[in-house]
């Protein structure tokens, strides 16, 4: 019989890691129930449809160390789970482009022959420091992997949670499925990893108690679009300053995949970044004007690109920190115990998912964070 339940809401890459790694802690086992409970689907949002892009040493204190062990994570659950293979893991060589379009000639970029578009390059990361998975793979298969452990997960929206008779303690997470179903789950821990619903939920569930979690906000509303293109890319991720003879300056990113499509985002001048914030992730609807100037600008960059095919255009907000920093730890406002957050990580939730993941079970199981100092991201 279980004596303790950890339910995680959110079915995102946080709350899929911290699944994972709980299911692998060496004092899991059968008294230790653990539920994700997603609204919508597993990788519904940014978890779903982000870049997939990783850096290893291109960040600072606080989450330096957080995005070096996340990194080397990546590459142990890809060798473990054949990542090459489920969810498209492999390290890239990284790119920073100028392309202007003012005049400039451009030139080609040795072993980067469908890039023809560029007036300057440079590489800003090696296969040692730099790699990319699919996301919305990625995620998935965590999930499964942790259900195979054991993990269970409920589709239900999160509507209420209940406290022991101190009022500090939670005992039950309560959900209502599609079907309008009331969902029980007894908590004796309860993890809010919901994105950039964090701070909503909380606020919800937790009231003048939220604290730290009132700090995550969502971001604009990014739309990117999967391309095919006709000809074959190479392992190069790209950061761009496109130079347009209209003299606006943009900076799209460019992740050719391994099944040979080619992904970009980073539309900053779509006017449409600043509608309202969606209730599901699922309602996040993808910007026209983002994939029109997505399309435009996809022969820039390279003439061959001219008549890529869209596979699929989408949009999601993420999940940003008014501390500039993800928050990782225990909520203890008011008095609180046993009550998490691990949200707020911006652009990096799919770098630094594994790693947060990790964490996680560490101070869920064992009371303090052993692979790496998370001091400057405690709530």
């Amino acid at each position: 019989m279980a004596t303790r339940s950890i339910v995680i809401i959110g079915g995102g890459i946080m709350g899929t890691t911290t699944a994972y790694y709980l299911s692998r802690h060496p004092k899991f086992g059968p008294h230790i129930d653990i539920h994700i409970v997603e609204a919508c689907e597993i990788a519904a949002g940014a978890s779903g449809k982000a870049g997939g892009f990783m850096a290893k040493n291109w960040h600072r204190a606080p989450t330096a160390s957080l995005a070096a062990l996340s990194f080397d994570l990546h590459e142990q659950l890809s060798i473990e789970h054949d990542g090459e293979k489920r969810w498209g893991y492999r390290k890239v060589t990284t790119l920073q482009l100028d392309v202007n379009r003012n005049g400039r000639k451009s030139k080609t970029i040795p072993g980067v022959a469908w890039v023809d578009g560029a007036t300057h390059s440079e590489e800003i990361g090696t296969t040692s420091s730099t790699a990319q998975v699919t996301p919305d793979q990625f995620t998935k298969a965590i999930a499964e992997l942790a259900q195979e452990a054991g993990v269970k997960i409920t589709i239900a929206s999160v509507d209420g949670l209940e406290f022991d008779e101190t009022g500090i303690r939670p005992t039950t997470v309560i959900a209502t499925d599609d079907s309008g179903q009331q969902v029980k789950l007894e908590a004796t821990d309860v993890v809010f990893s919901a994105g950039p619903w964090t701070s909503s939920l909380a606020k919800k569930l937790l009231g003048s108690k939220a604290g730290a979690a009132l700090d995550i906000e969502p971001s604009p509303c990014s739309t990117s679009v999967i391309f095919r293109p006709s000809i074959p890319l190479t392992p190069h991720a790209l950061f761009t300053e496109l130079h347009l003879q209209s003299g606006i300056t943009t900076s799209p990113e460019f992740y050719p995949r391994p099944d040979g499509t080619l992904y970009i985002c980073g539309d900053h001048s779509d006017p449409l970044r600043q509608r309202p914030f969606t209730q599901k992730a699922t309602d996040a609807t993808p910007s026209e004007f983002a994939i029109k100037n997505h399309t435009e600008r996809l022969e820039l960059v390279g003439s061959g690109l001219k008549d890529a095919e869209i596979v699929k255009a989408q949009a999601c907000f993420r999940p940003e920190s008014r501390r500039n920093r993800p928050i990782i730890g225990q909520l203890t406002t008011g008095g609180l115990e046993g009550v998490w957050i691990a949200s707020g990580h911006s652009v990096w939730g799919i770098c630094n998912g594994p790693g947060t993941g990790k964490v996680m079970a560490e101070l869920l199981l064992d009371g303090e964070a052993s692979s790496v100092d998370i001091r400057g991201l405690k709530p």
